[in-house]
């Protein structure tokens, strides 16, 4: 990474955002829950930057608890949004579907979220302006890294890979109880490969959607269980 590069998580509801501070072509990854644009914005500014500072908004998807303030953000800002062609459609709805449960109560709190509440996960539409496939090179913002298509909470879900640190939105979980694997998943499968291609890429830090960073070691107990969960062998 470039010698002043810094990574700024913000608790924005019970989501993270994330500012990557790296002066003029700073960004924001992921926008967190409805009516908190304002604190975010406060939260730039505390950083030392003005809001024209930021240059990317990175969606890792677009549930509604990381994507509700974008619109107001890409207003303020003048960012170019980018997000995965898998989940652009569903960023210019403004809806993306609550995913499927891992465990016996997210399976009961998914299916009363797609049936019988839906309406929380609406927010303002956005138009994309960048949209990534596989890999998405940051080096012309001056930043050492890419964003990777990171599939299996959604289809569309991407990770911003900096040297060895992945901000890898719900792609991993770390709020309470020691649950590392996420509670909501569309494809576990997936995420287990997932999972998996970001060992091989010899990541050592963990910058998830929710809860604090923490080093990839704590994901291994998850990852051998939901293997053998799932049947799955290496």
């Amino acid at each position: 990474m470039v010698e002043n590069q810094k990574i700024i998580p913000i608790r924005i509801g019970y989501s993270n955002s994330i500012l990557l501070i790296n002066g003029e072509n700073s960004v924001l990854v992921d926008t967190g829950t409805k009516n908190h644009g304002e604190i975010i914005l406060q939260k730039i500014k505390e950083c030392g930057l003005n809001p024209t500072d930021i240059k990317l908004i990175i969606l890792t998807h677009t549930h509604f608890d990381h994507a509700a303030n974008t619109h107001f953000l890409k207003e303020k800002t003048g960012a170019q949004v980018v997000v995965h062609e898998n989940e652009k459609e569903s960023l210019s709805n403004g809806f993306t579907k609550i995913p499927k449960g891992t465990l016996p109560f997210t399976k009961v709190t998914s299916w009363l979220g797609r049936n019988l509440v839906s309406f929380i996960g609406k927010y303002k539409s956005v138009n994309a302006d960048v949209i990534v496939k596989n890999k998405f090179d940051l080096t012309p913002w001056n930043i050492n890294g890419f964003i990777l298509h990171t599939p299996g909470h959604t289809d569309g879900s991407v990770s911003v890979i900096l040297d060895k640190k992945a901000l890898a939105g719900d792609a991993f979980f770390n709020r309470g109880y020691n649950i590392i694997f996420p509670p909501f998943a569309d494809s576990p499968e997936t995420l287990l490969k997932t999972w998996q291609m970001l060992f091989d890429l010899g990541i050592k830090e963990i910058y998830p959607g929710h809860g604090p960073h923490f080093k990839i070691e704590k994901a291994l107990p998850d990852f051998e269980k939901w293997k053998k969960k799932l049947n799955i062998l290496t």
